[in-house]
């Protein structure tokens, strides 16, 4: 069955994680993720970065986690140096949908930006605290519980940024909002997956309570709220490696369960590490296919530079 999430999903502060596909995935991923790509503080839950090709899966798994957590930290950091935040670092940023905070304290961290973090879940914010202060940028970082269709920011911002989270929104509102929050001359960089013809997108929607779009759909939006897009980055085949990698990752744990090895149960139990790779080896052949793609894009109000 198809799961599409209602456009108010994205962090609004209305009703509960009962109430919400979105927001009840993301209470229940909660303690996986922290155990998968902890334990911080700077914790992503995105696709990472393979350039150099596929490393070896027949390692410990202390390893495939480290090399799990650098690959996401190579993708957030390869956008933002293509994106041009090492010369011209924006002094206030918008996190939208940034789970645990990984990517809102490499910004506040790397660029010294001031960064707006809007998450989805409600148990996500003290959170994100905690990990921004065991960074040093408690002061830089702001984990709000809020709805993005709802922002009313004026010029509040120098970039907006969406890493993996544009899916559970509706697009024409998302550009109208970032359009009126950013600073003359402000950016907005997305790095989000986009589906072709396949018929396996009910599955992925499915799989991570989302709503994945063509990139046409995105095109058309940001056009119509005034954006022209500057940069236009297909990264798939260096995230493809990924999901081979986080299979690996679940058969190390799931083998650690069996043979009762390695001290105490985690939070994945051997159902869901089960499930999780079946789904990533689907993952795995629709990325490699390029069935969907995974995409760098950074927008600018009025074609600016």
């Amino acid at each position: 069955m198809r799961v599409t999430p209602p456009v108010s999903s994205l962090g609004s502060d209305q009703g509960s994680a009962a109430d919400d596909p979105v927001r009840l995935y993301y209470s229940r991923k909660t303690k996986e993720i922290l155990q998968k790509y902890g334990p911080g503080p700077r914790v992503h839950f995105h696709v990472g970065l393979y350039p150099d090709g596929p490393p070896d899966t027949t390692v410990p798994q202390h390893t495939l986690k480290q090399r799990l957590l650098d690959a996401q930290e190579r993708i957030v950091e390869h956008a933002a140096r293509s994106w041009g935040a090492y010369e011209q670092p924006p002094r206030r940023l918008l996190d939208i949908g940034c789970g645990l905070g990984g990517t809102s304290l490499y910004w506040a961290q790397e660029h010294g930006a001031s960064v707006t973090s809007l998450t989805v879940a409600r148990e996500h914010v003290p959170i994100v605290r905690q990990f921004a202060r065991l960074a040093g940028v408690d002061e830089q970082v702001d984990p709000r519980l809020a709805d993005v269709h709802q922002l009313d920011e004026t010029r509040a911002y120098d970039a907006v940024y969406a890493n993996e989270s544009s899916g559970y929104t509706d697009r024409t509102r998302l550009f109208e909002v970032v359009a009126k929050a950013l600073v003359p001359g402000g950016w907005f960089g997305i790095q989000e997956h986009f589906v072709g013809p396949s018929d396996w997108r009910e599955f992925i929607d499915g799989y991570y309570r989302t709503r994945l779009g063509r990139r046409g759909e995105y095109l058309a939006a940001a056009e119509a709220a005034g954006f022209e897009l500057v940069q236009d980055e297909d990264v798939t085949d260096a995230v493809t490696e990924f999901w081979v990698q986080s299979m690996a990752w679940n058969t190390a744990e799931l083998d650690r369960l069996r043979t009762g090895a390695g001290g105490a149960p985690g939070a994945w139990t051997g159902e869901r590490l089960e499930q999780s790779t079946i789904a990533h080896s689907r993952f795995f052949r629709l990325w490699r296919d390029h069935a969907v793609q995974t995409r760098l894009l950074r927008f600018r109000m009025g074609g600016g530079r």
